[in-house]
């Protein structure tokens, strides 16, 4: 088993797709990962060496911005759109819809109720 930023992979998995678990990481950057390591398509997470296993970690370390540093990040972006009450930092704080959804039949949860 492969544990890598505290998520543990599948041995059954193709890498590719077994990167997938890590925050930040979707098919494109797997895919990126695994062309500049060299890493076959068709191997699976249970056959890499430890030699790939900690190249795999290394790269992720070097080069991309996961889990809690990007949760981090995220977080750190929405407060300066509140800070500067720009129209999205504002429906953050109202806790509305961001991206121009409908509210008046959707987003019942989310939505408060102002009297």
């Amino acid at each position: 088993m492969f544990i890598l930023f505290g998520k543990k992979l599948l041995d059954s998995k193709k890498v590719r797709y077994a990167l997938k678990i890590v925050f930040g990481i979707g098919i494109s950057n797997a895919n990126k990962i695994c062309n500049a390591l060299n890493i076959p398509a068709t191997i699976t997470v249970g056959d890499l060496t430890e030699i790939q296993k900690l190249s795999v970690s290394t790269y992720i370390k070097q080069n991309l911005i996961v889990e809690s540093k990007l949760k981090q990040k995220i977080h750190e972006n929405i407060e300066t759109l509140i800070l500067i009450n720009s129209i999205k930092g504002f429906r953050h704080r109202s806790k509305l819809p961001v991206r121009g959804q409908r509210t008046h039949s959707n987003a019942k949860t989310c939505k408060r109720i102002f009297h």
